[in-house]
């Protein structure tokens, strides 16, 4: 029998990872296969290296606690891609490896909130973005991005800014829109921010995924950020390592410091042969993120033809990350909601556009960053379901 339930826990959002358990119901219940369009991974192989250093750390007796900084070695490979893909420079001590790039969003906001602390978020958003702030008896500001290009309102965000508020979360390219931010877009950020003396969360996990004559650009390396601004990376996205469970942050010491406080006290440090395996990858990284890049802008030109196509369904063609986030007209109309129908009848997962924000009950997202015959097979199914529409 439960005792009791903090009141804050029943308004928390849902993960997108909750869909799990339909996507298997429904494979066990019709006996069939469904395909996930609906999680943030990219289920390309990972680099060679990965795997093999993985075991080779093992047989070497890398399976002890680390340092909760992270391996030196590794913090030091860390502090040469940040110089050599964003021309960041960090010292060690402004550097910190996490089980996880989410873990580094959690001890962020546990070194920087209090109880009635604001957040501002730029929706549609990540939905881990609002939760952990409520777990922490932070409050959440939301600011809608214009549509249908999803462009910060510079208004709207100026609006959003109090006394209260602690932290501004960018989070470029975008998850689920695939909106990259460019150069007036941060400086408007740069600006509240030096004014209202606020942190900048900037989550750049997807930082390689820019197609076209788009450019990934750091908050970080603007004048007068940098030593407000926690950098959030990941071996997830980019590296398609998302069991090794190795992320890391960037930014000013005084900062991380708190997060090393935060994850002494919890969760240590991530694995010792996870993390020894990740630093070989680095030192290859533009080279691998270049073949998965040009994979995933093939897959987004084929899944933007087919779906640009059907009548009452409004999206454009995402200049990064690797989801779409398209609008259904007659979603809100379906009893069951738009998500639930594809997957018991067109066996297509997709995340609900609800997830990322109640204003989006009419939007889905769909990753993309799959093999292509999976890919085409998944897409036909969809595009099938939603003509009939």
């Amino acid at each position: 029998m439960t005792v009791f339930r903090l009141a804050k826990f029943k308004e928390l959002p849902i993960s997108p990872v909750a869909l799990t358990d339909l996507v298997r119901r429904v494979e066990r219940e019709k006996s069939v296969k469904v395909y996930r369009l609906d999680l943030a991974e990219p289920l390309f192989l990972p680099p060679d290296e990965a795997i093999s250093e993985t075991v080779n750390a093992v047989k070497s007796g890398y399976y002890r606690y680390t340092p909760p900084r992270g391996l030196p070695e590794l913090v030091e490979a860390i502090q040469r891609y940040f110089k050599r893909t964003r021309g960041l420079e960090y010292s060690p001590e402004e550097i910190i490896v996490t089980p996880g790039a989410k873990f580094a969003v959690y001890a962020f906001f546990a070194s920087v909130l209090e109880e009635g602390s604001e957040v501002v978020l730029i929706t549609p958003f990540w939905v881990s973005f609002k939760a952990i702030p409520m777990m922490m008896g932070g409050k959440v500001v939301e600011v809608p991005m214009q549509r249908p290009h999803w462009r910060i309102e510079e208004e709207a965000l100026k609006q959003a800014v109090s006394k209260k508020c602690r932290a501004i979360v960018v989070n470029t390219p975008h998850n689920p829109t695939g909106a990259v931010h460019g150069l007036e877009e941060l400086k408007l950020i740069r600006d509240l921010a030096v004014d209202y003396n606020l942190y900048v969360l900037s989550d750049e996990v997807d930082w390689a995924y820019v197609y076209d004559e788009y450019k990934h650009i750091s908050p970080a390396t603007l004048d007068g950020l940098k030593e407000r601004t926690l950098v959030v990376d990941s071996f997830s996205k980019v590296f398609c390592m998302t069991g090794w469970r190795v992320g890391f942050a960037a930014g000013p010491k005084e900062l991380i410091d708190d997060m090393l406080v935060v994850q002494q006290h919890s969760v240590s440090s991530p694995a010792a042969f996870a993390q020894k395996a990740c630093i070989p990858v680095l030192e290859k990284a533009e080279e691998y993120a270049a073949k998965i890049v040009e994979l995933c802008k093939w897959n987004r030109d084929y899944f933007y033809e087919k779906l640009s196509r059907i009548d009452g369904v409004e999206c454009v063609k995402p200049p990064g990350a690797f989801y779409f986030f398209p609008r259904v007209a007659k979603a809100e109309e379906l009893r069951d909601g738009l998500a639930e129908k594809l997957i018991w009848e067109a066996h297509v997962a997709v995340a609900p556009g609800s997830l990322f924000g109640e204003q989006f009950k009419d939007h889905f997202r769909a990753c993309y960053a799959l093999p292509k015959n999976y890919l085409q097979e998944a897409v036909d199914r969809l595009v099938e379901l939603l003509s009939r529409l």
